[in-house]
């Protein structure tokens, strides 16, 4: 059985929430850098924050330190289905590989619907049917070789110098019979690198230093598995400058600290979110502050709804043990029959 195909996976439900403090809520506005910058004065990065700054330091404070919402992606949506139903391909006890059936539950299971709002039914079954044509090849072409990694989505915070965390999860962590790792990242694009392009990736320099850090050597080999073209390239990491990845890492953490969000334009504005907000652009593209300013009254209503609910809650709460201490009170005072 390949899992439902007529019928999509349903909706995930994204209303549910942590608890709120109220008297957080009507605080006064949050230092511009707050969440981003810790205690210890690092600035807390990631490789997408690190590629994002590099790419663009306009684009970089409208995502990380403004907040603003972006476009749904459908592409997005459908690279954390396949990534999470991997992870549950290899987040195993027991040695034997999973059958394709069970490769396509998994993808069922954790299919991410929040990309394709808007699109017809049509559409979105093209994008499931073409996640588990994917998954179907990687399983064939994995399967005869299959073996238990070390770990998957592991997450690390790794500190680079004195200004920056690295923070992160790498997607697979193989060992091999020598004893030595390798680091493994899946890519669910139609892009596919070559050995070059991959021997200079950032992220895996990154990965690489995090694995060091996690397991106290370096991996051996990085690889981009491009699940999607069913490629892997592979390249020994004595071939990777980690240098050049420590130096990326510290020129953005010193960027963000002295507040350098200069735009840099270029032909990947096109498909920026935040064109509308941009000063390189005038106010063209889409209205992202209509979006946000709808986003933002969201939130508040779900706040304050939260709230309410709270202080009712207390309030109950608080009379029930009014009336049991009392009730205990009058048992403790009443003469003996």
């Amino acid at each position: 059985m390949d899992g439902p195909v007529e019928t999509l996976p349903a909706p995930q439900d994204l209303t549910s929430g942590g608890a709120c403090d109220p008297d957080e809520v009507e605080g006064s506005l949050a230092p511009i850098t707050e969440g981003l910058v810790g205690d210890d004065g690092r600035v807390r990065l990631s490789y997408s924050r690190v590629e994002t700054y590099r790419t663009c330091p306009a684009q970089f404070r409208y995502t990380y330190i403004e907040q603003l919402p972006g476009e749904p992606s459908p592409h997005l949506a459908f690279g954390s289905s396949l990534h999470a139903a991997l992870e549950r391909f290899y987040d195993r006890k027991l040695p034997q590989c999973p059958s394709e059936e069970e490769l396509l539950a998994y993808l069922y299971d954790v299919w991410d619907t929040s990309g394709f709002a808007g699109m017809s039914r049509d559409e979105q079954l093209a994008w499931y049917r073409h996640g588990q044509a994917v998954l179907r090849r990687f399983h064939r072409r994995q399967a005869p070789s299959f073996r238990l990694p070390a770990d998957v989505e592991k997450w690390f915070e790794v500190p680079f110098g004195d200004n920056a965390v690295v923070v992160g999860s790498i997607d697979r962590v193989d060992v091999h019979d020598d004893g030595s790792l390798e680091v493994v990242d899946y890519k669910t694009n139609r892009r596919v690198r070559d050995r070059d392009g991959v021997r200079r990736s950032l992220q895996l320099a990154i990965y690489a230093i995090a694995c060091e850090h996690l397991y106290g050597r370096l991996p051996s080999h990085v690889t981009l598995d491009f699940v999607v073209a069913g490629l892997r390239v592979r390249v020994p990491v004595a071939e990777i400058d980690l240098d050049a990845a420590r130096r990326a890492v510290d020129d953005a953490a010193r960027a963000v600290l002295d507040g350098r969000y200069t735009p840099a334009p270029s032909r990947l504005c096109d498909w920026c979110d935040f064109r509308a907000v941009c000063p390189a652009w005038q106010g063209e593209g889409p209205d992202v502050l209509g979006a946000a300013v709808t986003a933002l009254e969201r939130l508040r209503r779900q706040v304050h709804r939260d709230v309410r609910t709270l202080r009712q809650l207390e309030a109950g709460v608080g009379r029930l043990t009014a009336e049991l201490a009392a009730r205990v009170g009058e048992h403790s005072t009443s003469p003996p029959q």
